[in-house]
């Protein structure tokens, strides 16, 4: 529904979800699967679509969505800078539908690397039990590789899409200085 409703009405939309869970949890329970019971929320959502009011009663309508897959996303807590995101869906039934070289520019869009970024891997690897392809960037200045800074893209060349973004960048400061 929308943020407009009173609380009156935000609680006959809680009794009336509680109550659509009641019955899916009964009727797991019913199956021998209460295991489930414990996943149900997180994996569904019902959302208060209508409320229909008659004489003495009102039927809350709703829509039943279902989690299909998982988007994570991590952040710098000091630049608020997008860190990495996985999205988990894109890495179902890998291979090697793509070239290398078609990989690699797909990678290369998602990755968006800096002019100091030096290509170290670009290959399809067996990961988990699927082939990924896998762009790997490293941090070099001035001949210099910068430890623990790289971009690395996860790509589904069966699917021809980039499934993981991995980065973890700074700028360096060349000046001499006591650190």
């Amino acid at each position: 529904m929308t943020d407009e409703t009173s609380p009156e009405e935000r609680r006959t939309l809680e009794r009336a979800e509680d109550q659509v869970f009641r019955v899916i949890e009964r009727d797991l329970e019913r199956q021998q699967t209460p295991d489930a019971v414990l996943y149900l929320k997180y994996l569904l959502m019902a959302r208060p679509e209508g409320v229909e009011r008659k004489a003495g009663y009102k039927r809350v309508r709703f829509g039943m969505y279902q989690r299909t897959s998982e988007y994570v996303a991590r952040y710098s807590p000091i630049t608020g800078e997008q860190c990495s995101w996985v999205f988990s869906a894109f890495a179902e039934r890998c291979g090697a539908g793509l070239g290398k070289a078609e990989a690699l520019e797909l990678a290369t869009q998602a990755a968006a690397p800096p002019e100091d970024a030096v290509l170290e891997v670009a290959d399809y690897e067996v990961q988990g039990g699927e082939r990924v392809f896998v762009a790997r960037w490293g941090h070099v200045v001035d001949g210099v590789r910068v430890e623990r800074d790289y971009i690395q893209v996860l790509v589904n060349g069966e699917l021809g899409r980039v499934f993981a973004v991995h980065r973890r960048w700074h700028p360096v400061d060349a000046e001499f200085s006591w650190r």
